[in-house]
């Protein structure tokens, strides 16, 4: 009778257990995740940088943007890069204003990843809705892919958050990210020029006014 109730000690202790583990991992896959889910918001930067790693540069006096919350973690936006130019020639992108680049962003909510392991930096993966094609002068770039930054304040209720965006030769600070499932994905933007594809990487500070007051949880 003493081992019965011992036993079935040990199998509810186990079952709570298990039950607090499951309920820990699915908190814990939710983040990061920002909250109100819905509302618009603006962008703005200063001086900006889109470079390749054979180290040909484009450069931009600054950009604005607006753009929506679409969930939890996701958002759409279309960004307007102006005064760009490589080599002192004008940069544009088809169908735009000499010296204008524009734009159109799909953006989840991510942790960022080095070196395969994961990390608590919560990012913003930038996805390229469609590839940019961009012409300076005599020379054409096909620019496609995401680009991945930190984004702060995390845990912070406010209307304003900043994305900072680093790379090194056209390669991006942060190249990787944990996906729902745990798993470290590489995201990476690569821009064709004469039929040669190069790593690419964005050098830029990104200012997102909220419409509401929210906060990105992680």
């Amino acid at each position: 009778m003493r081992n019965t109730r011992m036993m079935a000690t040990v199998l509810a202790l186990c079952a709570i257990a298990l039950v607090s583990a499951v309920a820990t991992a699915t908190a814990s896959a939710a983040l990061p995740e920002q909250s109100p889910a819905t509302g618009t918001f603006k962008v703005t930067s200063g001086k900006s940088a889109f470079q390749l790693s054979n180290e040909e540069k484009v450069t931009c006096t600054g950009d604005t943007g607006e753009g929506k919350l679409t969930g939890a973690k996701t958002s759409e936006s279309t960004v307007k890069f102006e005064g760009c130019e490589a080599l002192g020639f004008k940069c544009s992108s088809s169908g735009a204003k000499s010296g204008v680049i524009e734009t159109s962003i799909d953006s989840t909510l991510v942790y960022l990843a080095k070196e395969g392991k994961a990390t608590t930096t919560v990012g913003e993966d930038l996805q390229l809705a469609k590839e940019v094609s961009i012409t300076c002068l005599i020379v054409k770039l096909t620019v496609k892919g995401s680009t991945l930054c930190p984004l702060t304040p995390i845990n912070t209720k406010t209307k304003s958050l900043t994305l900072t965006c680093k790379q090194t030769k056209g390669i991006q600070e942060y190249t990787e990210y944990e996906n729902e499932k745990g798993e470290i994905l590489k995201d990476i933007t690569e821009t064709t020029k004469s039929g040669k594809t190069f790593q690419s990487g964005l050098e830029s500070t990104e200012s997102l006014a909220l419409s509401t007051e929210g906060e990105v949880k992680g």
